[in-house]
């Protein structure tokens, strides 16, 4: 999970020039390798993830078979680009990286996605919900709490309840601004189970929200503010994306995270009517290797979703990513059709709410 770029009218263009010259040069295939200046242009969250991808999945793809990939940054949320480019048949990418509720909003009512054609035996060792027809998860992302274990050190927290309980656990709290995983964290706190999160009950979730909102020092809005908030002590206790929190843990802030919350996925699709669907579909299936996921895993703290992955990573490694079977465990899916059907009016009633 990462931001990037807001999308405009001169991105397009630009992308629209980048892919046209992509699709007029010549290339020549030789079995499984092309020579020549095949190239497809692919869509990430950009930042320090965006050059993880690159060393574990552009590269290698392209020295293996010689397509050249251009990677760029698309929006935090790319469903709009998405359909605007698919519907104006200006496919300034080939490939996408999008999150499940992303894809559900991508697929109904009109379906905006090409196939993969990936064979279900070919998935055998991919986590359960991971590989889909339409969509191959690679990036595992939790979303849980994180606590610095020198405010915490002899009364630590073991549960969102907890986390709401601000007179035995005093702290600055930081909080995601968005009723995205938010709703989920106040429900688990008020004693939903796991289990039984969805469909969310949203009045109870906002009746929750209500008791800690004016006990929220920071409301974060971007992965990079919930990290340095963390870092730098401006918050003691708060919601994070796993790599979020890990990158404050790998910069040495005293941290500990609790693996219980949520986990989501990031991952590739094609967009429909490309026409370089072919190539991308090669991309992507490239990407399901557990020795590359196991690169991207090691270099940024999401978890991959190939089972495999984890005979190339250590255990230190393995302690603190998302979906090692220690701490996946105590993650819940976050339901992606259930935000596809109701995440703009959630996000409005969220925006009214913050305004008190």
């Amino acid at each position: 999970m990462s931001e990037s770029n807001r999308f405009s009218r001169r991105s397009v263009i630009k992308g629209a020039g980048i892919a046209a010259a992509a699709s007029l040069a010549p290339a020549v295939f030789t079995g499984n390798r092309a020579f020549g200046a095949e190239t497809i242009t692919v869509a990430d969250v950009g930042g320090v993830t965006s050059g993880a991808i690159r060393t574990a999945f552009y590269d290698p793809f392209e020295k293996e078979t010689g397509i050249h990939v251009v990677g760029v940054v698309h929006d935090s949320d790319p469903v709009t680009q998405f359909k605007l480019l698919v519907d104006t048949q200006s496919f300034i990418w080939d490939a996408c990286m999008v999150t499940q509720d992303h894809v559900a909003r991508l697929s109904q009512p009109k379906n905006y996605l090409a196939p993969l054609n990936i064979a279900a035996s070919q998935g055998q060792d991919i986590l359960p919900g991971m590989l889909t027809e339409h969509w191959l998860g690679f990036s595992v992302f939790g979303i849980v709490m994180a606590y610095r274990t020198d405010v915490f050190a002899n009364n630590p927290p073991t549960s969102w309840a907890d986390y709401w309980n601000t007179g035995k656990f005093p702290g600055r709290r930081g909080l995601y601004k968005s009723g995205w995983g938010v709703l989920e964290m106040a429900l688990l706190a008020d004693g939903v189970a796991p289990q039984d999160l969805y469909p969310l009950d949203v009045d109870r979730a906002f009746k929750k929200l209500d008791q800690i909102r004016d006990k929220v020092s920071l409301w974060w809005t971007a992965g990079a503010q919930n990290t340095q908030s963390l870092q730098s002590g401006e918050v003691d206790i708060s919601d994070t994306w796993s790599a979020r929190g890990y990158a404050a843990l790998a910069a040495g802030t005293p941290l500990k995270m609790l693996w219980q919350g949520l986990y989501s996925v990031d991952g590739w699709s094609i967009p429909l009517g490309t026409p370089r669907t072919d190539l991308a579909r090669k991309f992507v299936e490239f990407c399901m290797r557990p020795e590359q996921q196991a690169v991207y895993s090691g270099l940024v703290a999401n978890g991959p979703s190939n089972r495999r992955a984890f005979e190339h990573l250590s255990a230190e490694r393995a302690a603190v990513l998302p979906s090692s079977p220690e701490n996946f465990k105590g993650l819940r899916e976050l339901d992606s059709v259930w935000w596809g059907q109701h995440y703009d009016e959630v996000t409005e009633r969220f925006q009214e709410w913050m305004l008190g």
